[in-house]
């Protein structure tokens, strides 16, 4: 009876080894097609097209093999798609970051061509198929990008710094220029425009060497006159000529210069454009005292005016 029954298995264990199973490789057929949707998920087909290209060769020949019923060839090919896949996705993966690195320091204009020459490196060895070298290759391109992230950021805060050190300079530059603009030609009033335009726009090394530029050429002038010679200008008035800081900088002092030039002005509220004035840049304490109080109680109508201008004159020596 025995030797019956091992008659009768024969023919099935040459039939076992002629499909190389009794089973079908479902376990292995289901991670395969698993490891190579992963890969797909990860953009593998656009990473490293050739081994996602042989990851789904060898699924497609595993599923014939198994529609064949060729099992032991079915589970070789599901083992090998299920390698080839996972290999296609860590390389995707690794190349995903190292190109978004890349592309962010791209946008901020800190990549340097040593961090796209590995990532170019990178992408050689995903072609080739180089797993361990697309790792190590990418993961450099990745800290090379933060390096040039990192070094960008250092050198703008540098930078800032450093601009703010030059604007600080500006102001003193540009007050010692406006105290003396009566003396400045036309150029240098436009280089002095040009410095404020360059200090509002917050261009610090522009804004000093243009205000350094005229306060040098003043510096350069005869020593600045007692008197000033002034030609009214349309528009003119006693108090915004007072105003100017090239004057006396304080509206309030403006009697001073009626009473320089009180011979010639009919009346203190009204100029003509193309008179010139004598103006005494340095006045006596009390002078100045005695105009700004004056300047404050000067009200009334045009007559009263006049009288109280008259008065002023007559009581300041």
């Amino acid at each position: 009876m025995a030797k019956h029954l091992l008659k009768m298995a024969g023919p099935v264990l040459l039939a076992m080894a002629a499909t190389g199973c009794a089973t079908a490789p479902t376990q292995e057929m289901s991670d395969a097609r698993q490891a190579v949707q992963a890969a797909r998920e990860a953009d593998a087909p656009l990473h490293t097209p050739a081994t996602m290209g042989s990851a789904e060769h060898d699924l497609t020949q595993a599923e014939l093999q198994l529609s064949d019923r060729e099992y032991k060839q079915a589970r070789d090919d599901a083992m090998a798609a299920k390698q080839e896949a996972v290999k296609a996705r860590n390389m995707a993966l690794a190349l995903a970051k190292a190109k978004q690195a890349v592309q962010q320091a791209d946008q901020a204009g800190a990549v340097t061509q040593v961090t796209r020459d590995w990532l170019a490196k990178a992408q050689a060895a995903a072609a080739a198929g180089d797993e361990d070298e697309v790792m190590r290759t990418a993961q450099k391109a990745q800290r090379e990008a933060a390096d040039d992230l990192r070094r960008q950021h250092e050198e703008s805060v540098r930078a800032a710094r450093e601009n703010q050190e030059w604007l600080d300079k500006v102001p003193p530059l540009l007050e010692v220029a406006h105290r003396a603009e009566v003396r400045l030609t036309a150029d240098q009033r436009q280089q002095l425009n040009a410095a404020e335009a360059a200090y509002r726009q917050q261009d610090g090394r522009k804004a000093y060497e243009l205000a350094q530029g005229v306060v040098a050429q003043l510096e350069a002038l005869p020593p600045e006159p007692q008197t000033l010679r002034y030609t009214v200008l349309e528009g003119d008035t006693l108090w915004k000529i007072a105003e100017r800081r090239a004057v006396y900088g304080n509206p309030l002092l403006w009697p001073l210069i009626y009473r320089s030039n009180h011979q010639q002005i009919r009346d203190a509220d009204r100029l003509t454009p193309g008179q010139t004035l004598t103006i005494e840049l340095n006045p006596a304490t009390e002078q100045a005292r005695q105009a700004m109080i004056y300047a404050g109680r000067r009200d009334g109508g045009a007559e009263k005016l006049k009288e109280l201008d008259a008065q002023y004159l007559r009581d300041v020596k």
